[in-house]
Parts: structure tokens; sequence; C-alpha cells
């Protein structure tokens, strides 16, 4: 991921055919790092998982859109953040997010927003949209909506917490990116066939399954935001 200091050098990936778990990756680690090729192995991995924990079939894969587009699970999101060494943490909405974000320190690079949205063409159908905030080495907090032209700076701390706070309040998502250190990237990113399974996949594996894994099984989640 490259080091940013200024709005001028951000990398930013508009809307295109809905895919904006892809944009919302790629916006956050500031290059195209991810296709939705990479992204579909990621949710086939994890459809595997499950499968094989369930011991049935699944026809479907719940991680990502049953039409064909680019609106994946979080759990592919978090595995592909953790391909890179970065990490994905539930905000919960219980506790003030100013006073959160107040309290992060400089491995936090951003937050990922989850929201509801409605399609002009399509008034009475629900959608969802990720999308990324970029926080930027000297604290600023960039918008990089891939709805956007260009990346969005506000005004200061204050005025992204107003934005962070409404976005809640209509029902939106938020979850902390950190980037603990800045290593290269854990083998196998990119989506690569083989490559291990996200921790997100924990709530569904057994603990036999996590040791041989190496992975601590995540406790369960709920309310979990599906296919966007």
């Amino acid at each position: 991921m490259a080091q940013i200091t200024s709005a001028r050098s951000l990398y930013h990936e508009c809307q295109s055919q809905g895919q904006c778990g892809k944009h919302t990756l790629n916006n956050l680690l500031q290059g195209p790092v991810y296709s939705i090729a990479d992204l579909d192995v990621i949710a086939e991995n994890l459809r595997r998982i499950a499968q094989e924990s369930l011991q049935k079939t699944m026809w479907k894969n719940p991680y990502k859109s049953p039409l064909g587009m680019g609106y994946y699970d979080v759990s592919v999101l978090e595995a592909a953040l953790n391909q890179q060494n970065c990490t994905l943490s539930w905000f919960d909405a219980r506790r003030d997010i100013g006073e959160c974000l107040s309290q992060q320190d400089e491995s936090m690079i951003g937050l990922i927003l989850h929201v509801p949205t409605t399609p002009r063409w399509v008034p009475f159908w629900k959608g969802q949209h990720w999308f990324g905030i970029l926080r930027l080495p000297n604290g600023a907090y960039i918008d990089v909506d891939s709805r956007l032209s260009q990346p969005t700076a506000f005004a200061g701390f204050d005025d992204a917490i107003r934005f962070l706070r409404d976005v809640l309040e209509n029902g939106g998502r938020l979850f902390l990116i950190h980037r603990p250190s800045m290593e290269a990237p854990l083998e196998g990113s990119g989506g690569t066939e083989g490559s291990a399974p996200s921790t997100a996949s924990m709530r569904i594996l057994s603990s036999e399954q996590a040791a041989l894994l190496g992975l601590a099984p995540l406790p369960e989640r709920t309310e979990m935001p599906g296919p966007t």
C-alpha cells in the first residue's frame, strides 16, 4: 500500500457495474490490488469451507451476489484485507464514534462503510453499498466512495464524525481498518487458489478445523450485512 501524504496523489476507482466491494478495497489499499476474479476466488474458498463445516451442498454462494455482479459479503472483504496484513474490526454502534476514532493510533488506515441504498431506476428495491474513508498519516479523513468523481476531503475531524454519525443513524454499519505493520502482504494475496481462509470464516468452523488452520474461532455475529 502506498504511503499517501496528500489528497492530490490518491488512487481512486469510480463506480462500475456494481463493483463497490472491489472499489472499496482498492481505494483503501491505494492501488489496483484486487480484481473481481480475485474476490470470486475468495468467495468460493469461503463457500467450500462453509459447505464442509455444514456437511451439505451449498448450491448458492452466500458470499457473493447471485446476479454475478461485484457484490460481496463482509467476509470476502475481510479475507482480502487479511491477505494484505490488514484487519477489519466491527464498530459497536452503541459506542460513540468520535470517542472511538480519537483513541486510534497510526495503524488505522481508514474505515469501510456499509449503507442501504435505493437505486434511482428501481425505486422499490433496497440495495446495499460498500465504500471507504481513508485516513492519511497526517490524520486527515478522505471520502473515497466510488460513487464520487474524485476523493473528497472532510473539512476536519468534527466534519468526518458528523458524517459517520449520520451514517449510523440511517442504518449504516462501520468497520475499522488497521494495518499494524508495513510488512509484505501475506502469501497467497490477490485471491489465489489454496490461500488460507480469512478469520472471518471462523464463525462457521469447528474448533478442530480452526486449530488445523492456525486460526482462532471468532464469536458468533448477528445481523451481518448480506452480499452487496
